[in-house]
């Protein structure tokens, strides 16, 4: 069992490490049954989807980074933030088990630019279809020019969170 476990990983490492040149551009759509009918004609290698996605995941995987990483490096992101822009609002909330909550962004620049502004806000929202789920809250507004300036977003863990 042990060996069959080591061997789909493998598996799926060495086919995404193929697939990663079709990940390159962002905007691409290359999906587990493309890869498997590129490995067949290519190469003669009959995989399953299964096969196929779990290489898509490593391509992608290889090429972004492990989403896990990405979320640890928001507090030194913030930070960053807030040093360079003094007087912006950033918040990052998590639970006391450390799970994450909501983070909040308002640049200083756009908190000053208000005042330029017309009086409406804008807000739309967004669902963030990665494996951590969430929604991603925008509020913009248009200055006296006509150009539209984003005054804050936010990420939040779920719309229907009691916490």
């Amino acid at each position: 069992m042990d060996e069959t476990f080591i061997q789909r990983k493998r598996t799926a490492a060495v086919v995404g490490s193929m697939a990663i040149p079709k990940y390159y551009d962002p905007k691409t759509v290359y999906t587990p049954k493309d890869i498997q009918t590129d490995m067949l004609s290519e190469h003669g290698v009959n995989l399953s989807y299964m096969q196929a996605w779990r290489a898509k995941e490593k391509a992608l995987q290889f090429l972004r980074g492990n989403l896990a990483d990405s979320y640890s490096k928001l507090p030194k992101y913030f930070y960053i933030l807030e040093e360079i822009y003094h007087g912006s609002v950033v918040k990052l909330k998590k639970t006391t088990d450390e799970y994450f909550l909501y983070a909040f962004v308002a640049i200083c620049t756009s908190i000053s630019g208000w005042q330029h502004c017309r009086p409406v806000v804008v807000v739309d929202g967004t669902f963030l279809k990665s494996a951590y789920r969430g929604i991603m809250l925008t509020a913009s507004t248009i200055d006296a020019a006509g150009t539209i300036l984003l005054l804050t977003y936010a990420v939040v863990n779920s719309e229907n969170d009691a916490s």
